[in-house]
């Protein structure tokens, strides 16, 4: 559950992305730029289900996200846990809290931001 920095080959951009089973890399988004935690100014970042997973040989990785900037993960209903797609909450997503000083200290970092991720209880 490694969080890495990477770039897709032949694009400039330099992403964050979530290491998956396969050892495939999934790009990584935030619904907000607000902190999550009180007590900490921390992100959270989820798969973003609309890009693809990449494998090893189609993205060069840059650098793995230390340690202390990752603040641990969570997981949340899919959809809220309700609604046609997962009515009784059986299926949840991996939640990623990435402290905000890595995101400052890396102004070249492409950090997606999808307000319509957010869950509204």
């Amino acid at each position: 559950m490694d969080v890495v920095c990477f770039r897709v080959k032949g694009d400039s951009k330099l992403e964050l992305g979530a290491i998956q089973e396969y050892g495939k890399v999934a790009p990584i988004c935030a619904w907000t730029l607000e902190s999550v935690m009180a007590q900490s100014d921390t992100l959270e970042f989820l798969v973003d289900e609309e890009r693809p997973r990449y494998e090893e040989d189609q993205i060069d990785v840059v650098s793995l996200l230390p340690e202390e900037m990752l603040n641990g993960y969570g997981s949340r209903q899919v959809g809220g846990g309700k609604g046609p797609g997962n009515p009784h909450g059986e299926e949840s997503e991996t939640l990623y809290y990435i402290e905000r000083a890595f995101i400052d200290d890396n102004p070249h970092l492409d950090i997606v931001v999808r307000p319509e991720l957010e869950i509204l209880w």
